[in-house]
């Protein structure tokens, strides 16, 4: 009933008492969907405001309002020191029109898609608050219509014609007999809202009749009511909504004020306070939901300790079987296949060895893997504590969130969580001053982050200031594309192949040749990729680079980011 023409013609009845003989100071606009008259009246400078926001077309007078020293813009110059000699609104049609001393007329059509403030002439425009057509329309309505309800035969006439329900046809008696005024009739009158139109009998178009007179009756006392569920809004009415309390098992509260400007007031307070907590609310779940959905795809990249137990072992066992055949020739190139000395000896076991490397070499380099496997297997058991832990927490601060229902339980929340906020960026400080990750960001095999830029100064951002000495430097050789940086030390031990070729992936994917089935892309370490002075953006000079082939694609489970 919010937007329904009997608050509207109720707003314009007290608008008239309040407004009589108040001069118009200033028209301006600040912000969409809002207009405001500011007037100087016996009480004082009053403002009326008119929202126009879909659904929620208002007219509020506020006794304060903060006008903007910048970025405000005056409007309707010609209205300016006019005064107001009555209000009043259209029959059965929301527009109001302030009549004012020179004759002109001030007229505010309500529409949810045209609210708007027109200055008229007589028939003529003479300006208005945005681009205006069909100003015959808003004009040719007769003003100051007493609210009569509909006769009987003008219920029996109309609704006798309709194959519709009851609840469709009620509009057609009168344009403001829908919504929650027509729920509210036909539960007064004991009819339901499916029932055939035509199927009406005449006693009950006479109840009809009765309840909407009484109806009437109690919306002209200028008692209004607000409907709430604990502190959302549900719905503002000028006479009491018996639908929504008679038998309800979960009855809402209401609020009753003296005036209908007082009650539309405080809806449109809870509605942009409800607006603004789920708002906040929506914006920091997202939030936490992305953050535990980075932790798992970490979580699932990291390497078991006891597979990484089980790999230390196993290069242990080659450098010592390789030790055993120091002398020994390979059979074939890149494999020495020796007896399991260590296990079956029955068996054999092929060890892959390094091209153009000795086999004393390839031992002390199967040595070092097992030496930094076995010390990455305490780092690994505790970031993976340390990332449960933490999932565990942002897991319960978003439960709470998902349960909050007041905007004071989460601000509650906010403050027992305040490192997390801040983390996240989340906080009223966080939200001015931290910029979001400046880069695209995957989790690649092994739990290593691989960041990808987004365009040629992004590139160089991510090159020459975030990008490690000992990081891994990936770009599509030959096409423009993203740098993007597998970070080294983002996970324990030294990437796999498997890392480094996802890694490689993603910088195919975002190049121009995302769309091809084999892409070449280039890496280095990140020492030896350097910008030369004055080169464009994104441009570098690359050394010791290697190449592989792989597909462009991104790592399983995650989102192109563009």
């Amino acid at each position: 009933m919010f937007t329904n023409w009997l608050t509207y013609a109720r707003v314009a009845e007290e608008l008239d008492v309040l407004l009589r003989d108040a001069r118009i100071a200033a028209v301006f606009t600040q912000q969409k969907h809002e207009f405001v008259v500011e007037v100087e009246t016996t009480a004082g400078v009053r403002y009326l405001v008119l929202t126009t926001r879909p659904r929620l077309v208002s007219m509020q007078l506020k006794n304060d309002f903060a006008r903007a020293r910048r970025n405000a813009l005056d409007l309707l110059p010609d209205a300016v020191g006019e005064r107001i000699t009555a209000v009043s609104i259209a029959a059965d049609d929301r527009i109001v029109r302030c009549m004012l001393d020179s004759g002109r007329a001030l007229y505010i059509p309500l529409f949810p898609q045209r609210a708007n403030l027109l200055l008229m002439d007589g028939d003529a425009l003479v300006d208005s608050c945005t681009r205006s057509d069909r100003v015959a329309e808003i004009v040719d309505h007769p003003f100051d219509a007493l609210i009569e309800p509909p006769a009987v035969q003008d219920f029996q006439t109309a609704l006798s014609s309709f194959e519709a329900s009851v609840g469709h046809a009620l509009r057609h008696v009168r344009p403001w007999l829908s919504g929650r005024v027509a729920d509210e009739l036909l539960h007064r009158a004991g009819l339901s809202s499916d029932r055939p139109a035509f199927d009406i009998t005449s006693e009950e178009h006479t109840h009809l009749c009765v309840h909407l007179r009484a109806m009437l009756e109690e919306a002209d006392r200028g008692m209004s009511h607000v409907y709430l569920d604990g502190r959302q809004p549900l719905c503002f009415s000028l006479v009491a909504l018996r639908h929504l309390t008679d038998d309800a098992a979960d009855t809402p509260r209401v609020e009753q004020f003296p005036t209908a400007l007082d009650g539309v007031a405080f809806f449109l307070r809870r509605v942009h306070t409800d607006g603004e907590f789920s708002g906040t609310r929506d914006r920091v779940r997202k939030a936490l939901a992305r953050e535990i959905e980075r932790i798992d795809r970490i979580l699932e990249k990291l390497i078991p300790p006891a597979r990484l137990r089980k790999q230390a072992d196993e290069y242990e066992k080659f450098g010592n079987l390789l030790m055993i055949h120091l002398y020994d020739q390979p059979t074939q190139p890149g494999v020495m296949v020796v007896p399991d000395l260590f296990g079956d000896a029955r068996l054999v076991v092929s060890i892959p060895l390094k091209p153009r490397v000795t086999v004393l070499e390839n031992a002390q380099m199967y040595f070092g893997k097992a030496q930094t496997t076995r010390m990455s297997v305490d780092h690994v058991i505790e970031r993976t504590a340390a990332m449960e832990t933490r999932k565990e927490k942002l897991g319960s601060f978003l439960a709470a969130v998902d349960e909050a229902r007041e905007a004071h339980t989460l601000r509650t929340l906010f403050k027992e969580h305040a490192g997390i906020m801040e983390e996240l960026g989340l906080t009223p400080k966080g939200e001015k001053d931290a910029a979001p990750f400046p880069f695209r960001r995957f989790v690649v095999m092994g739990g290593f982050e691989v960041w990808a830029g987004k365009n040629s100064a992004n590139n160089d951002l991510l090159t020459v200031r975030h990008a490690r000495p000992n990081d891994l430097w990936f770009h599509a050789r030959g096409v423009g594309g993203s740098h993007v940086v597998l970070k080294v030390g983002s996970a324990a031990g030294a990437p796999a192949k498997e890392a480094i070729r996802q890694a490689a992936a993603i910088a195919a994917y975002y190049s121009k040749h995302r769309n091809a089935k084999r892409v070449p892309v280039a890496y280095t370490e990140k020492k030896y990729v350097r910008k030369p002075k004055g080169a464009a953006p994104g441009s570098v000079m690359v050394e010791r680079e290697k190449v592989i082939m792989v597909d462009p694609a991104l790592p399983e489970g995650t989102k192109d980011e563009d």
